[in-house]
């Protein structure tokens, strides 16, 4: 009866472990999910291991004037995400984002993204995301209480409208541009 008792006891926190590996099992896998254009990334950091950090490109989302939103409302039939909107808490919105609590998060986590990827598959995607003919698009799972995460990373051929948006966006880019300092060295002298 000891011994019983004593093997119980041992066994007794795995359990607890397994359960609490289970819920947070099932919350990872539950939710909407969303692909999500990107814009900006940083292909990895040697300090934290390899990742993709980019910046989420949501269809219909201008820069704001004054305070940030503090939630975002998807629009579309997922996957496909058609538009996004600030979430205001008298308008419904049945797929919503919200910044996050965390000191130094909050709007920047509905902006900015981290995608942890396998050491294998990080230079591959490194030069897929060099690639000017390419748009990133990456799953997000949408979760009831509002909290999402990145899930996946794919890439596709820019549409036509897309192509033509980069190039005038690069057409700006470039007239405003000083010079390269050796250049403005050399038209001083």
């Amino acid at each position: 009866m000891i011994r019983a008792a004593r093997v119980t006891a041992a066994l007794l926190p795995l359990v607890g472990l397994a359960l609490i590996w289970a819920a947070g099992a099932r919350h990872y896998q539950a939710g909407t999910e969303w692909e999500v254009p990107i814009a900006g990334y940083d292909p990895r950091d040697m300090l934290r291991g390899h990742f993709v950090e980019f910046t989420y490109d949501w269809p219909g989302v201008e820069p704001f004037k004054g305070p940030p939103p503090e939630a975002l409302c998807l629009e579309g039939t997922a996957p496909h995400l058609a538009q996004v909107r600030p979430a205001r808490a008298s308008a419904p919105c049945p797929h919503r984002l919200l910044a996050s609590r965390a000191e130094g998060e909050g709007w920047d986590r509905l902006m900015r993204g981290r995608l942890y990827v396998d050491q294998d598959k990080a230079a591959t995607i490194e030069q897929q995301l060099q690639r000017q003919d390419q748009r990133g698009v990456v799953t997000i799972r949408q979760r009831e209480d509002g909290s999402f995460t990145p899930i996946a990373i794919r890439f596709r051929p820019l549409t036509p409208a897309e192509q033509a948006a980069r190039a005038e966006q690069e057409e700006e880019a470039g007239s405003t541009r000083p010079p390269p300092p050796i250049m403005a060295q050399e038209a001083r002298r």
